[in-house]
């Protein structure tokens, strides 16, 4: 059955650094196979992070501050603390003192792809109170490991993944070989790298890929 998870998504970013090539194009195929074919564009802006103009704050001190503010406001720690444990990756001991999650209902992938969005678009100092609580709401609906990608993401921890990489994986799900996906591939347009994904799909008879 085909997922709009992100646990999904967290679940593989989260190690992807720390596998080989060959395993992290393994897990990747894996992931395209499991992932609902409407989700696919969203989840290739998360892989890449791209959030178009926004993407430009990434790892900025301010996007960094609006981060902070919101673990502060989902944990009794205060932000000064809060921004020391983000700094040094020490996620872990601040989810355990989390006030309360709210899962009441999975998380999915366009959901945290528009919560961060909202996140790194910002219009001007009065927005940074109501990114602060959007964020917040965000991270109290997701599971541990979807708050570290989150995270690790928005404070630029996080790397993109190779585009190369995503479009090996691409052909090897998609497509009856991964010499014959490449193939179709490369006979494509790189400037843009969603349609070429899509196209792929659509020939691979996914629905929701028109």
């Amino acid at each position: 059955m085909e997922s709009k998870r992100f646990q999904n998504v967290a679940e593989v970013l989260n190690r992807l650094n720390e596998l080989n090539e060959e395993n992290a194009i393994r897990v990747m195929v894996a992931l395209f196979k499991k992932v609902d074919a409407n989700c696919l564009e969203t989840l290739l802006r998360i892989m890449r992070m791209d959030f178009g103009e926004a993407s430009r704050l990434i790892g900025t001190h301010l996007l960094k501050r609006i981060v902070s503010e919101a673990l502060a406001r989902i944990t009794p720690l205060k932000q000064d603390m809060v921004e020391r444990l983000v700094r040094s990756g020490r996620l872990d001991d601040m989810l355990k003192r989390r006030s309360s999650i709210l899962l009441e209902k999975e998380l999915s992938i366009e959901q945290a792809y528009l919560g961060m969005l909202e996140a790194c678009e910002i219009s001007g100092k009065s927005s940074i109170a109501s990114k602060v609580k959007s964020l917040a709401g965000l991270l109290n609906k997701a599971s541990d490991e979807e708050v570290v990608l989150i995270i690790n993401m928005l404070t630029g921890r996080q790397k993109p993944v190779d585009d190369r990489l995503i479009l090996k994986a691409l052909s090897e799900a998609f497509c009856s070989s991964a010499a014959t996906g490449m193939g179709i591939i490369n006979e494509q347009d790189f400037q843009d790298i969603y349609k070429v994904a899509m196209q792929v799909v659509k020939n691979a008879g996914r629905a929701g890929a028109g």
